[in-house]
């Protein structure tokens, strides 16, 4: 596929569609949307009584920047169908909501900035994320959303230790769709968040769609075999709907914690959850002819140069994904668009610099940011021919590579001389910048842990590869030594730091010693 026709594609996506029997779906994962009570399972989002902690505000800005990006499809009215990872699981259950009409109708006369701003009180405080998040987007226009949850149940007695986050899960999937929703079903599995399974009727059509979020560590050999387990709950399923009806139509998408191809990408894993146990795979003409069980993953409708929603080492990454089935197809029911599948990567607003990283959500400040993940989008239609025998004519259909190559993203091209210095004013304005690169000059303050000093404020080092080289000639340098490098501003448990991923990007340094002779 050329560049021209791809760049119409992703127009295409972020605008209204022009055949009004199409509609448009998201795979967001927001990062860490929680509610504004600070009962959380996760230290920054709980009371902590630090400046840089969540609050009401920082919520507020969060669903901020989660609308600027739903709002660039279908003319601003927002994605029909939008499935979400990473909302709180909500940890005062007695807040729920069960009846969002209801919920809706209560909040009418106001707006979530009036309900998070100056009329803030304790049952605001206590509102899940995702009915603050539905009321939101009805305030932006983008309203009509139906809401259905995972049923995940909070561990109760984690709040209760004092590493709170490596206990279960802190998450659950959500699912917001502007057609009917008829049944929804929440699938448990052992140490990991339940999948969401929500059927729909899209005019007159059933829908079934699958939201995931598995086990993390996508290079982890210990926790593949969770993803394993997830696979297999997933699979079993699908394997049901498949023998009562093998042209049903099914969406499965998420957050899988796994590289499109696994099984090629850490081969040392031997099984992997997602190409092995549920069969996702690449070779588009398979699914598209199958009378039975298959899989086609959309990552490979995009050059292999253009497969990114992540990054992770040094390397993009594939976590968020989706993957539909035979039906999707056949000339009855819902139809796949061919070729619409996308990241959501909006320079300038939830991409940013020139390696056009995600910008991830920072609590640092006003808190600033999105997500660390892209959100992933394809088209879907209506076909009324009612044909299960008649196919879908693809053009340029996506088949596997038999080799893998990890996408790099580009460290080392960063040149010092084109970037900005950090200065005090930079910083004075903290949460515009972060995730941006800076050529930064300061002094060592500290060595455990790694400081340097920049315009009387202090600032920590770090690489997020805990492998990386780049900061290890730093390391032996004494107190008060000079140093030129290239750091990515970021925040770390209410501290500032600077992220150097790679060993081009320490310019020069003069120990303390040399500079005074």
């Amino acid at each position: 596929m050329n560049s021209a026709l791809r760049a119409a594609l992703l127009t295409a996506a972020l605008v209204s569609v022009a055949h009004a029997r199409e509609f448009t779906v998201v795979t967001y994962n927001v990062e860490n949307l929680f509610d504004a009570d600070k009962v959380a399972i996760f230290d920054d989002y709980a009371e902590t009584g630090e400046a840089n902690a969540y609050s009401p505000a920082k919520m507020l800005r969060k669903m901020e920047g989660i609308a600027r990006v739903l709002q660039t499809f279908n003319d601003g009215a927002g994605p029909d169908i939008i499935a979400l990872n990473e909302l709180e699981l909500d940890f005062t259950p007695d807040s729920k909501v069960t009846d969002y009409a209801a919920f809706l109708e209560k909040y009418k006369d106001t707006t979530v900035e009036k309900m998070l701003t100056s009329d803030l009180n304790d049952e605001v405080r206590g509102l899940p994320s995702e009915a603050l998040l539905l009321k939101y987007l009805g305030d932006q226009g983008m309203t009509g959303y139906q809401v259905a949850i995972g049923a995940d149940a909070p561990d109760f007695a984690a709040m209760a230790t004092t590493d709170r986050a490596v206990h279960k899960k802190g998450h659950k999937n959500g699912l917001l769709s502007k057609f009917p929703i008829k049944a929804v079903k929440s699938h448990p599995t052992p140490d990991a968040r339940d999948v969401l399974e929500v059927e729909l009727e899209v005019e007159g059509h059933p829908l079934t769609i699958f939201v995931n979020h598995w086990k993390s560590g996508a290079s982890a050999l210990d926790s593949e075999q969770t993803r394993r387990f997830n696979a297999k709950t997933l699979r079993e399923r699908l394997d049901a709907i498949f023998a009562a009806d093998p042209s049903a139509d099914v969406i499965v998408t998420g957050d899988f914690n796994s590289q499109y191809n696994q099984s090629q990408a850490y081969p040392q894993m031997g099984k992997t959850g997602i190409n092995d146990v549920l069969g996702s795979q690449g070779d588009e003409m398979t699914t598209a002819s199958a009378t039975n069980y298959s899989l086609y993953n959309l990552w490979y409708e995009l050059p292999a140069d253009e497969r990114r929603s992540d990054h992770y080492d040094g390397t993009w990454g594939t976590l968020m994904q989706a993957m539909i089935t035979p039906g999707l197809y056949d000339h009855s029911g819902v139809q796949y668009v061919d070729n619409s599948f996308t990241p959501v990567a909006l320079q300038g607003v939830n991409a940013v610099t020139q390696l056009n990283l995600p910008r991830r959500w920072s609590n640092f400040g006003g808190g600033s940011g999105f997500s660390d993940h892209y959100p992933v989008t394809f088209r879907a239609r209506i076909v009324s021919d009612n044909d299960k025998a008649k196919r879908l004519e693809l053009s340029d259909p996506g088949t596997p590579a038999n080799d893998y190559t990890p996408l790099a993203v580009g460290f080392d091209r960063l040149k010092a001389s084109e970037l900005p210095v950090f200065n005090t004013k930079i910083a004075a304005e903290f949460d515009k910048h972060t995730g941006e690169f800076f050529r930064v000059k300061g002094a060592i303050s500290s060595r455990r842990p790694l400081t340097i000093k920049v315009g009387g404020e202090e600032y920590a080092l770090w690489s997020s590869n805990r492998n990386s080289k780049a900061l290890r000639p730093l390391r032996k340098l004494p107190e008060d030594s000079t140093v030129d490098l290239i750091g990515q501003l970021s925040f770390h448990k209410g501290k500032p730091q600077f992220l150097v991923e790679d060993p081009s990007w320490v310019i020069s340094y003069k120990a303390a010693e040399e500079k005074a002779e």
